[in-house]
């Protein structure tokens, strides 16, 4: 694509509300609305001017070196003087535009000891490659670039929130409880495979991607601002991993980039971080919507909507007496971040207990910030493996007494993952545990349903107890479900489909 035909193609695509011109050898600038028509008069060195660019045909140009070259040619001819500078100076070629203040670079014209009678376009020479040094480390940090393809909409969202007369201060796009999972996809492409990490190693240790992108987006200056995340981003990397040593002292396991940052830097240069406070906590919450879909199914990863909560409570409360909270003990053993629990008033009665240890810390933050949980009653518990003596003594006496059993209620939305040869390898041992070995005849097919897993091991080893379960109706009408339905001889009081 020619140059000029570039300029005209991007001036349709992301500027048609403005008016396009070229001041001398600055190949496109951009300023209010065209009411006049495309020619200069005498009173358009006075107007405002949104951008001065440097356009480059073609594409993979290095939009640092094409910034450089708008520099000397501003500085060579003097417009600065000749013109009122603009909010932005900026690079594009055909694959992507870049931004950036124009206060970043305004020092640069004033040094009296540089020579600026050079050919710009001449990238040899040495004052370009002298202010190339200058300046790249301030161009690297500020620059705010959009690819046309992936990043169509935040380009024209950021032109028309800071392509205005008047505004001073750079408009960065924000991320709402609306968008942060758009924004992650992203994030996945962008940013993930610069994370010097490998990710099935950690992934097997309980941490996933989505960690990392949690500690990126709540942090202020490369500094997570939620000291109760799993993962940490601290300046020019993460830490995860916390733990005490044999002396005493706090240990964490590190992770770099491989690219000097260099991808993080360009991606969240043009996001606005962190979110308004009032979104954090459910950003949080809703960490469920940025699991992989094996690990959702696996660990129960997924998000109970409250309209739900509050139906199954109210059922809860039908069944057991309008004082049921403080009659019965009440232990969601799959809790994740804990929002099943929400709209409970007893927190002596509650426990809760999860497999990660990431969403663990979650509900303990939460706790802070007023959840109506016990600190000491939330804990890492893997359901379908651990030993009940592993449980916090509370608990475990509930469990152990015939008479208080009968006053608790496991309260859950297990996982309902099924192990599936035909759906790949990502379901093929999901529901291997050591429920599935001790109860294998029990099950019988069933074995393979990791929510028939949990009810299996809640009917034989805390028996008298009450469930109040969400699932799927398989293990009520399914055929295949016969075996377990002849075993599990518990009576089902009411239900509600959704």
């Amino acid at each position: 694509m020619l140059e000029e035909t570039l300029k005209i193609q991007i001036r349709d695509d992301y500027f048609s509300s403005f008016r396009m011109t070229q001041i001398g050898r600055i190949d496109f600038a951009i300023s209010k609305a065209n009411t006049k028509g495309g020619s200069l008069d005498l009173f358009d060195n006075f107007d405002q001017y949104f951008l001065w660019a440097e356009a480059k045909k073609g594409a993979n140009h290095d939009i640092y070196e094409s910034f450089v070259q708008l520099i000397l040619t501003i500085g060579r001819e003097r417009t600065f003087e000749k013109y009122l500078p603009p909010i932005f100076i900026g690079a594009f070629d055909a694959e992507k535009i870049a931004f950036v203040d124009y206060s970043v670079v305004a020092n640069v014209f004033i040094k009296n000891d540089f020579n600026w009678n050079v050919t710009p376009s001449n990238h040899s020479t040495k004052e370009f490659k002298y202010l190339l040094e200058l300046v790249k480390d301030e161009l690297e940090d500020s620059s705010l670039i959009f690819n046309y393809e992936s990043q169509d909409k935040e380009l024209k969202a950021f032109i028309k929130n800071n392509f205005v007369v008047g505004r001073n201060n750079v408009r960065k796009i924000e991320i709402t409880k609306n968008n942060f999972t758009s924004v992650y996809y992203k994030w996945l492409k962008e940013v993930k495979p610069s994370i010097n990490i490998k990710w099935e190693i950690v992934k097997k240790a309980g941490l996933i991607d989505a960690d990392f992108y949690l500690a990126d987006l709540l942090s202020k200056n490369n500094e997570t601002l939620k000291d109760a995340l799993f993962v940490l981003l601290k300046t020019n990397h993460y830490e995860f991993g916390r733990k005490i040593d044999e002396y005493g002292l706090e240990a964490v396991t590190k992770a770099s980039f491989n690219d000097n940052q260099v991808a993080h830097k360009i991606f969240w240069n043009i996001y606005k971080r962190p979110p308004r406070k009032d979104f954090w906590q459910y950003i949080i919450d809703r960490r469920d919507l940025l699991v992989p879909q094996d690990i959702r199914e696996r660990k129960g990863s997924y998000f109970t909507p409250q309209i739900w909560v509050e139906k199954s409570q109210e059922y809860l409360m039908r069944e057991l007496g309008e004082n049921w909270q403080d009659e019965y003990y009440i232990w969601d053993c799959c809790a994740g971040t804990g929002n099943l629990l929400n709209g409970l008033t007893n927190k002596y009665n509650i426990w809760a207990s999860t497999i990660d240890q990431a969403d663990v810390d979650v509900m303990k933050d939460r706790i802070k910030n007023g959840a109506n949980l016990l600190e000491n009653h939330v804990f890492k518990f893997d359901f379908l493996n651990d030993s009940f003596d592993a449980l916090p003594d509370g608990l475990k006496n509930i469990i152990n007494s015939e008479e208080k059993r009968k006053k608790l209620v496991i309260y859950i939305n297990p996982p309902y993952a099924e192990a599936d040869n035909r759906k790949g390898t990502g379901r093929k041992d999901v529901a291997i545990s050591m429920i599935q070995n001790k109860y294998a005849d029990f099950m019988g097919y069933t074995k393979r349903e990791m929510y028939i897993q949990f009810i299996t091991r809640i009917y034989n080893e805390i028996s008298n107890c009450k469930i109040g379960l969400f699932s799927t109706l398989k293990h009520i009408q399914a055929p295949r479900f016969k075996c377990f339905r002849d075993n599990f001889s518990s009576t089902l009081n009411s239900l509600f489909i959704v």
